[in-house]
């Protein structure tokens, strides 16, 4: 890690500081913290030169002066931090400037740079500037340059994803939120990738359905309703508690949901869509599975009804029986189907051989 020491005709012993103290400061290394010292406030890259500095400070005047000095104060001035933070102006004019001057006149004060950010970040218009930077116990989660370059990162990922507009509209709530909650720009585009992996293949119908179920399910998680737009994506993305795994699984228990619903025209609880998935079913094994139960399952039902049974039968039933192998389910619709099958021979007479004997059952 690179380390760099400068001078200044009152600091002859040097200050030297390296990468991660320059990033602090919100600058890019300690080279470019340097450069921004040498430049405005009477730093030096030799020794040599601060001593040449020091010795012009303690040379006397050819001529009196009765003014009150103080040979030790070094001013700079509202250009001179332009040039150091000249982000800030870029970034927003207005408040860029009231920053820029706050972080003179803490510089001015004190003859400190530390001294002069922690003015500027005091002033109302950072908080504005750099809403979410902060913990709160007023400690930096990162420095503005970093703040700027992982802003500019997830604006980028958003684009990719086809979300400019969104980006453009929303980033300055969504940036906030995504700091709020740990989630760096790697991971927001790990999610988004998730999020539109998952349902970028489905049919549109599916796709829908799919972001229905997933708001339906996670409404608790999305901490509100949400209609079916590009904005369900970035709520999925942007869940502080939802890891890449999490989101995968969620996903999959909304698409199990959605082929559900689309297959039998009734909706299965999250709890069911999870039953399932935990049990092995996959999405594209959901569809015929459920059709299938569907189609029992009314069969079943309307035998039961004619036999006087108080029994009822649902897709759900039958779809979680056929997967997991429930004996009892499976003997109870062959007994079921048994009864039926002898109430009709009843009901046409009894079954004879060939020899015309009697083999099934006669009504009395």
């Amino acid at each position: 890690m690179a380390q760099v020491t400068i001078y200044r005709y009152d600091k002859l012993e040097g200050e030297t500081f390296d990468d991660d103290y320059a990033e602090s400061q919100g600058f890019a290394n300690a080279e470019a913290f340097a450069d921004a010292l040498v430049s405005g406030n009477r730093y030096h890259r030799t020794l040599k030169a601060a001593q040449d500095d020091a010795d012009t400070m303690n040379t006397p005047s050819s001529s009196p002066d009765t003014s009150v000095t103080d040979n030790n104060a070094v001013v700079q001035t509202v250009e001179q931090t332009k040039v150091l933070l000249p982000y800030l102006t870029k970034l927003d004019p207005v408040r860029g400037d009231k920053l820029i001057r706050a972080y003179t006149e803490g510089f001015n004060e004190t003859g400190k740079p530390e001294f002069a950010l922690a003015s500027m970040r005091a002033a109302p218009e950072y908080d504005e500037m750099f809403s979410g930077i902060k913990r709160a116990d007023g400690s930096l989660r990162l420095t503005e340059a970093q703040y700027l370059q992982n802003k500019e990162a997830v604006v980028i990922h958003l684009n990719e994803a086809g979300l400019g507009g969104y980006a453009k509209e929303k980033i300055e709530v969504l940036f906030p939120t995504l700091l709020e909650g740990n989630v760096s720009p790697n991971e927001f585009k790990s999610r988004l990738d998730s999020v539109r992996k998952g349902i970028t293949n489905l049919d549109a119908t599916l796709k829908e359905n799919v972001m229905t179920q997933y708001t339906q399910y996670f409404e608790s998680e999305l901490n509100e309703s949400l209609p079916v737009t590009d904005e369900v994506l970035l709520a999925i993305a942007i869940d502080p508690e939802a890891t890449t795994d999490i989101i995968n699984r969620r996903l999959t228990v909304a698409n199990i949901g959605a082929r559900f619903q689309i297959s039998t025209g009734e909706e299965l609880t999250a709890d069911q869509a999870t039953m399932f998935l935990s049990a092995g079913l996959v999405p594209t094994k959901a569809t015929p599975l459920f059709e299938t139960a569907a189609a029992r399952a009314l069969t079943a039902s309307r035998l039961a009804r004619r036999l006087n049974r108080d029994s009822q039968y649902s897709a759900a039933q039958l779809a979680e029986a056929e997967l997991t192998k429930d004996f009892a389910t499976q003997q109870d619709l062959t007994k079921l189907s048994a009864q039926a099958k002898s109430q009709s021979a009843v009901a046409t007479g009894a079954a004879k051989s060939k020899g015309g004997a009697v083999t099934g059952l006669t009504e009395a």
